[in-house]
Order: structure tokens, then C-alpha cells, then sequence
């Protein structure tokens, strides 16, 4: 039985990650009556979980309690593995469990993105945004903001590891010159990475957005643990949404509903909601309310793949030091077609909590401006089934020549004269469902993963047959670069997204079909309704993706207060 609400809101906003923390606060500092309702848990201030707070992600990261439980996405679409795709459900969204990096995107970006359709979203619309977001610890200049609530420092050069010091040499004989800050002048290069993060803890944005002062503000109401089930409506006009809890079933009315749900989540909640391509929606029985053929389209993410290698042990990460990622950099693959900085490489001197991880170096990379697009579908009506999430990658050529050519870099990097002596057997990684198993934090992996560890330790030649046939599918880095064909499948077969879903409500001109919502983050034919996340980056920026979509929420937020004042914006 469903107990309906009395109680009209100004705002609802749906989904309580980055960017729904940045809308409650916004919203809420105007006096306007604000809800927001997070589907995962909350915590206070004073009470956050430790393995959130921790600066080595990988413990929130694998922990089931911060994660949507039954999410599977395709990588490519003509292979049939389906992997767990984790994404965040808990207070701050990804911002709670991430690896912290805060790269913005360049400048490039932004102005395609103006130049696609979203107008005002260029780099110089941008730019005021990302320096309203941030305190940033380290440097104080036209690009960077000092006071904002989101903390930004980065971790010390003398904090790296003989590893990230090794492969810093090999990037600079390779002309992939150091840049001390990696938000500043854009271009090729490899810097000590930016974090959200302050005295080696993080900060997420429900740390940064949602204080015990924020919390405080009588026209604030947070619910957590709570479904949005579908939307409201009277004809095309959004009234509120209804909800699911462990209390029952509720509605809640507002003049204005602010989607935050995510790139995957908030087009599925459009379609149940009768919004999105109608013949899909009609053939699962929903009625159509607006008939909109880009909702779920255009999906983007970041592929890659990874290559590790034992290290020695004085040349592994310190217990104490500073971020799990210690070193990024971009590159130009000079592909045809393809923007400057559209590849990127990260360093990792420990490649996880365990054991194991910690004996090994990791260079993660993967494809920076990627073209290929896939979809998010409804499976049925019902709010239980997850949406069915085909990312499509590897589709356009551009991505799947250029991470193969990355792959055969990185061996290169490899053999460079500093690295030869610190990483030892090097080998193609795999995120398969057997690592991901294991990087569950319990104690049954960590013993198991401590007699792999020992193993590894006691002998050259032992460690090499279980990096063979334990860790790896049984194939080499020189198999791989001896044989396109052993390349291609291995690429294809063990391409992994970074986290970085985009584009599935895509702003743009009421006119293009593709598009989903105008550069205020209004749902075109419809009124009431807005996205302001991830799904409506026209494309994925050049960048780990939290920045800019807490940027998109100051952004659209900022365009909201200023159109009901009839101010102009900052």
C-alpha cells in the first residue's frame, strides 16, 4: 500500500553522488526547499566509514555495501562476457569509493562540446566553474580556485616510489616531458597526480558539499536508502517522483525534479518514466510521455588495458605514502582523426590492498577521446532489473588501433634501462572475474594471497609459472606483440572501463535528435525536469571524470538559481 506525501518541494533531486551533493547544496542555500533521496547509505560528518576515508581507495572500492548489487555491463558488443560494472551506491556517489584524481579535461574538450550543441559550455564558460569547486593546496593562479569546498593537493615527488621514479625517466626519453601541474597549461606530459584529498585522507563531495552546517539548514531533507521508483507527471509535465524504502512506498511532489542518478541510472529512470525512444517503450508496456530517441544513447567510458611486473622491494610504494594512482600522463598518439593528449597512462606502485597487489607495479592506459558509443536499455518496466548496459567499445577503429599501439608503447616503456632493473617480468594484466574476486577485502583472500606473495618472493623461476599460469591467461607480452591476431582477441577480450560512464542524456540543440536536454540541463518536450550529471557531458572529456561532473553540477545549478532571480551567472 502506498502512503502519499503532503509535503511539496521546490527541488527533488534524485541520486545523492557528486552531483547531487553539489545541487543540495546549491539549491538549498537559495532557501528553496530541497530533497534529496540517495538509493545507498548515508553517513554523518562525524561518523564516515573508515575504509571511505582511507587514501588507498581499493578497500571502499570492493566493498558491496557502496555498490549497486547486480549491475553487468558488455564491453564489445560481438563477444559475449558480461562483467560486474561497479558504480557507486552511498552518499557522494563515486566520490566516496573513487581513486580521488581530479583532472579537469582540456580546453579542447570544452569547446567541442560548446561546438556540438551545448552552447556556453566552452572553455572559458567552463573555467569558472571548475575554480569555484576547488580549494587547491598547492597552487594559486588564473587556473585554479582557493576556496571552495572541494580540498585538492598532490601527492610529493618525494613520496614516489623507485618505480614511478623509473618510469618518470623513460617518459622523458620518450618526450613525454614532466608538467608540475597537470590542471594547468595543457598538453602532452606525465605529473604527480591531483587528489581530492587533505592530510592524506579523502574528501568526497558529500565531505566537501554536504557539512554538519549544510545538514543543519531546516529547508534541507536527505533520504537514503531510498529508490526513486518513476517519475510524476500530469501530461508533459513533471510533478514529483515516487519512491521505495524499507518504510514503504512514498510520493513526493516538486516544481522542479533534478536527476543526478548517473550516466547508466538516470536514462533508465527517463524510461520507466515514459521518456525516451518510443517504439522501445512501448514494445515493454510503458505509455509514452515524451518521445525522445537520444535518452540511453551515445554511452562513452574510457577503454583500456594494463600491463604489471614484480617489483623489487625497495622499490615499492611506502605504507605511508600519499594516493593509490601516484603518477599520470597523456600523450598524443598522432593517430588521423584524433585530438592532441588522447591517450593517458596511469602509475601504480601498488596495484592493490592485498598482498600481491602490493608487489606489483601497474601501468594502466587506455584510449583518452574515445568514439565509440554504446546504450543503456530497459530489459522490462520494473524497477528491480537493472538496465541491460552495452558499452560498444572498441567499435570505431580509431579506439581499438590506438589502444593496441598503446599497449605496444608501454612494452616499450618497459624495457627502458631505468625500468629494466625494477620491474622484473613484466606481464599482460587481466580484470577478470578471478581477479576481481580476490580483490574483495576479507581475510580469505588475504591468505590466500599471502601465500601467492611468498611464493612470488622465494624464487625467480617459481614466480614466473604463477604469473603464467595463475595470474595471467597463459599468454606474454611477446606473444602478444609477435602476433596481431593474439593482440587483437587479448585487447578485445580484457578491455576494461575506468568508471567513467558519459553521455546518455546528451545536451544539445532541441533540434538534434541525438541530444536529450538543452545546455541548462532541461529535458527537451517536457517541463519540470532537468539532468545534471555525467549523462549530459555531449561526450567524454579528456579526464577522470569526477571533476567535471561536479563542475556540471555547479554549472546547472548556478543557471537554475540565476534564471528563478533573473540574475547572470558567475
Amino acid at each position: 500500500m502506498e502512503a502519499r506525501s503532503s509535503l511539496l518541494f521546490d527541488y527533488i533531486i534524485v541520486g545523492g553522488g557528486s552531483s547531487g551533493c553539489v545541487m543540495a547544496n546549491r539549491l538549498s542555500a537559495s532557501g528553496s526547499r530541497v530533497l534529496l533521496i540517495e538509493a545507498g547509505p548515508d553517513f554523518s560528518p562525524d561518523a564516515i566509514p573508515d575504509d571511505i576515508l582511507d587514501g588507498d581507495p581499493t578497500r571502499a572500492y570492493y566493498n558491496p555495501r557502496y555498490q549497486w548489487p547486480s549491475l553487468n555491463a558488455t564491453m564489445v558488443q560481438d563477444l559475449s562476457r558480461r562483467t560486474r560494472y561497479e558504480q557507486a551506491r552511498v552518499m557522494g556517489g563515486g566520490s566516496s569509493i573513487n581513486a580521488q584524481v581530479a583532472n579537469r579535461g582540456g580546453p579542447a574538450d570544452y569547446d567541442e562540446w560548446a561546438s556540438s550543441g551545448a552552447t556556453g559550455w566552452d572553455w572559458e564558460g567552463v573555467l569558472p566553474y571548475l575554480r569555484r569547486l576547488e580549494c587547491d593546496l598547492d597552487f594559486s593562479n588564473e587556473f585554479h580556485g582557493n576556496d571552495g569546498p572541494l580540498p585538492i593537493r598532490r601527492v610529493s615527488k618525494a613520496e614516489w616510489s623507485g618505480f614511478i621514479r623509473a618510469v618518470s625517466m623513460a617518459y622523458e626519453d620518450r618526450g613525454i616531458p614532466f608538467r608540475p601541474d597537470f590542471n594547468g597549461e595543457f598538453g602532452d606530459g606525465h605529473s604527480v597526480v591531483p587528489l581530492t584529498n587533505r592530510n592524506r585522507r579523502r574528501v568526497s563531495a558529500a565531505m566537501a558539499y554536504l557539512s554538519e552546517t549544510i545538514r543543519a539548514r531546516p529547508n534541507l531533507t536527505i533520504l537514503s536508502e531510498t529508490t526513486v521508483t518513476r517519475l510524476t507527471c500530469a501530461g508533459r509535465h513533471i510533478t514529483g517522483v515516487k519512491t521505495e524504502s524499507k518504510t514503504g512506498r512514498h510520493s513526493y511532489r516538486a516544481s522542479t525534479v533534478v536527476l543526478c542518478a548517473g550516466a547508466i541510472h538516470s536514462p533508465a529512470l527517463l524510461m520507466r518514466s515514459g521518456i525516451g525512444p518510443a517504439e522501445q517503450l512501448l514494445k515493454l508496456g510503458i505509455p509514452v510521455v515524451a518521445d525522445i530517441n537520444g535518452v540511453g544513447k551515445n554511452l562513452q567510458e574510457h577503454p583500456g588495458v594494463a600491463i604489471s611486473a614484480y617489483l623489487r622491494p625497495d622499490d615499492r610504494m611506502a605504507p605511508n605514502a600519499t594516493g593509490y594512482i601516484q603518477m599520470h600522463a597523456r600523450y598524443s598518439s598522432g593517430y588521423e582523426g584524433c585530438p592532441s593528449t588522447d591517450m593517458a597512462i596511469s602509475a601504480l606502485a601498488k596495484s592493490a590492498w592485498h598482498p600481491v597487489g602490493k608487489r606489483l607495479g601497474t601501468l594502466a592506459f587506455w584510449v583518452n577521446r574515445a568514439y565509440s558509443t554504446g546504450t543503456v536499455s530497459l530489459k522490462n518496466s520494473s524497477h528491480a532489473t537493472e538496465p541491460g548496459v552495452n558499452f560498444n567499445m572498441l567499435s570505431d577503429k580509431r579506439d581499438a588501433e590506438r589502444l593496441k599501439e598503446a599497449f605496444r608503447l608501454v612494452a616499450q616503456l618497459l624495457e627502458h634501462k631505468a625500468l629494466v632493473a625494477v620491474a622484473l617480468d613484466p606481464f599482460p594484466s587481466t580484470w577478470t572475474g578471478r581477479a576481481k574476486r580476490i580483490s574483495k577485502y576479507n581475510r580469505l583472500n588475504f591468505g590466500l594471497t599471502y601465500i601467492v606473495a611468498t611464493l612470488m618472493d622465494s624464487s625467480s623461476w617459481l614466480r614466473r609459472r604463477l604469473i603464467r599460469y595463475t595470474i595471467t591467461d597463459g599468454h606474454s607480452i611477446s606473444d602478444l606483440l609477435d602476433s596481431e591476431e593474439f593482440l587483437d582477441r587479448f585487447v578485445r577480450q580484457n578491455v576494461f572501463g575506468n568508471f567513467h560512464p558519459t553521455s546518455t542524456c546528451r545536451m544539445g540543440a532541441a533540434l538534434d535528435p541525438t541530444s536529450v536536454t538543452d545546455p541548462s540541463g532541461r529535458v527537451h518536450r517536457v517541463s519540470g525536469l532537468r539532468v545534471a550529471d555525467a549523462s549530459v557531458m555531449p561526450f567524454c572529456p579528456r579526464a577522470n571524470t569526477n571533476i567535471p561532473t561536479i563542475m556540471v553540477a555547479e554549472k546547472i545549478s548556478d543557471a537554475i538559481l540565476n534564471e528563478r532571480s533573473g540574475c547572470r551567472s558567475v
